[in-house]
């Protein structure tokens, strides 16, 4: 395929494939968390967490779009950047939200989870047009949202399922893949950053 001879496409495609892997569990099973190991009832879990997602996913989008685009503007590397920023912070914070026993700090860690991953909802789509060339950008976008649902939240859901299954313990099965997830993702898109400083500055992105 044509667009794979673009690194940087690659790597942003890759983390947020990374990315949605984690969003997708998120969605599913953080009520249900909420549900079994802090014994809150169906409805509070949903309620809180229905707020927390719509709140933090808005306020976030809109910030992270604003200082990225004020980042790149003074670096070159702000969309970049904003992408490796959300995924390294949020790995560490959805860690502790699956792993501790307090039921206040688990609720403010996902809140602070989906707004710290959101940070990178502009600056993705953004620079999935910028790192191809404008001829290819339809299909740019074509591919990645096609593989950020059949590699990402197509599966995560039943994975976590899977292993909370198998293992008879959904916290345990929450830590270790959806924290993981976001891992890769920081992997691919610190990688990212350094790609994007080895480039020159002075030469526009493909496409423009």
């Amino acid at each position: 395929m044509a667009l794979t001879r673009f690194t940087q496409y690659r790597l942003v495609l890759a983390g947020y494939v990374a990315q949605t892997f984690a969003m997708g569990g998120f969605a599913l099973w953080a009520p249900t968390f909420l549900h079994r190991v802090h014994h809150l009832s169906n409805e509070e879990a949903g309620s809180y967490f229905g707020r927390a997602l719509v709140i933090a996913g808005l306020v976030a989008t809109l910030t992270g779009g604003f200082v990225a685009t004020a980042w790149q503007k003074r670096t070159g590397r702000g969309y970049a950047g904003m992408l490796a920023l959300s995924s390294v912070l949020t790995a560490p914070v959805a860690f502790v939200a699956f792993s501790t026993d307090d039921l206040a700090v688990s609720k403010l860690a996902l809140a602070a989870s989906m707004f710290l991953i959101f940070l990178s909802t502009g600056p993705v789509n953004t620079l999935i047009l910028e790192t191809v060339p404008a001829t290819m950008r339809a299909t740019a976008m074509a591919g990645l949202i096609f593989a950020i649902h059949l590699f990402g939240d197509l599966w995560s859901p039943r994975i976590v399922g899977h292993f909370s299954d198998r293992w008879d313990d959904l916290q345990r099965a929450a830590l270790w893949v959806l924290p993981g997830a976001l891992v890769v993702s920081a992997f691919f898109w610190c990688w990212l950053v350094w790609v994007t400083k080895q480039t020159d500055r002075a030469e526009p992105l493909a496409g423009d």
